[in-house]
């Protein structure tokens, strides 16, 4: 019996869930693209997520503010910097085009967090740094394309071709 109450209540979480999986109805910040550079703080803004899971409450673990921002996204790798700064510990969640309801691209790890996503679909992403209550504070967030492994093969290919010409001339 307490198998089914229990059933019923993961139920109606996910059903809970995928009704703010957009993140409609709080702040969204942005959007950022590739190359983007940003601060903000989370002290005294609202609670609309937990960490892992958009719009509800699973785990009542990262009780304080969060920000969201959101990611427009061309395709390729991605890599997603949090840095918290003076005494705060910002935790980074970055939800992926059709899984906005939860993610599993995330960095709790201290006060430098960092998500990487290798050939990252096109599309729109949200970022939600999240906090603990009494851990919410400044950060800077930033987004990086990183080059793929062979175009920067062909590059430097090309480097050394280039001096090779230089030295014979």
């Amino acid at each position: 019996m307490r198998l089914n109450h229990v059933a019923v209540l993961a139920t109606a979480a996910l059903g809970a869930s995928a009704a703010l999986a957009d993140f409609s109805g709080q702040p969204i910040l942005g959007p950022l693209g590739p190359g983007s550079f940003v601060t903000g703080n989370t002290t005294g803004h609202g609670d609309e997520n937990d960490g892992f899971d958009s719009g509800i409450h699973i785990f009542d673990i990262w009780d304080g503010g969060d920000d969201v921002w959101q990611l427009d996204w061309p395709g390729g790798d991605m890599t997603v910097t949090l840095d918290s700064l003076l005494f705060s510990d910002n935790d980074l969640f970055v939800y992926s085009p059709g899984a906005y309801d939860s993610t599993g691209d995330y960095s709790i790890a201290g006060s430098h967090d960092v998500v990487s996503i290798l050939g990252a679909a096109p599309g729109t992403y949200y970022i939600n740094v999240d906090s603990t209550f009494f851990s919410e504070g400044a950060y800077e967030l930033s987004v990086a394309a990183v080059p793929a492994p062979g175009a920067a093969g062909l590059m430097m290919v090309g480097g050394v071709l280039a001096m090779r010409r230089r030295r014979r001339a």
